[in-house]
């Protein structure tokens, strides 16, 4: 693992369809990158660089999306919108991710304090290439997280 808490995962297809075992991997820390048996040459613009592997080594579920969007994957599957150059996606339901921009947007704040928040770790994020991506379902279980059990225990601001 590198001194930033950031893996390289080289092949991000071939690990797709083993989200678990890469999770395993994850939770190790000792691979750095970490590359795939078939000994197929990685493509620089699907290496995905996975920020806080030990959130990652427990969300083998959501591990598994970021692979297939990482790999292209959903367009196999359809869940591109028609008429998207390759790895484009719309922006409706069917994106599993959003940019740090739109993260902000999504929860309030200021670009500079999300990319501040996902520099430090405070937002759960990956790297795709050179793209800092944050996964919708992480963002949702951070908000759930943050949120009191009992509504009425909230203190309303004053």
């Amino acid at each position: 693992m590198t001194d930033s808490g950031e893996v390289i995962v080289l092949n991000p297809s071939y690990w797709a369809d083993r989200p678990v075992q890469l999770a395993e991997l994850l939770g190790r820390g000792t691979f750095n990158p970490i590359g795939d048996p078939s000994g197929e040459t990685p493509d620089p613009e699907t290496v995905l660089t996975v920020v806080d592997p030990g959130y990652w080594a427990s969300q083998s579920r959501e591990l598994e999306e970021v692979l297939k969007v990482a790999s292209g994957r959903l367009a196999e599957q359809g869940q591109e919108a028609g008429g998207l150059a390759p790895g484009a996606a719309s922006g409706g339901e069917g994106r599993l991710t959003l940019s740090v921009e739109e993260a902000a947007i999504a929860l309030g704040i200021s670009r500079a304090f999300a990319y501040e928040s996902v520099r430090r770790g405070d937002i759960p994020h990956i790297k795709i290439g050179r793209r800092l991506l944050v996964p919708k379902k992480a963002l949702e279980r951070l908000l759930a997280s943050a949120m009191p059990e009992n509504p009425d225990d909230e203190t309303p601001d004053a």
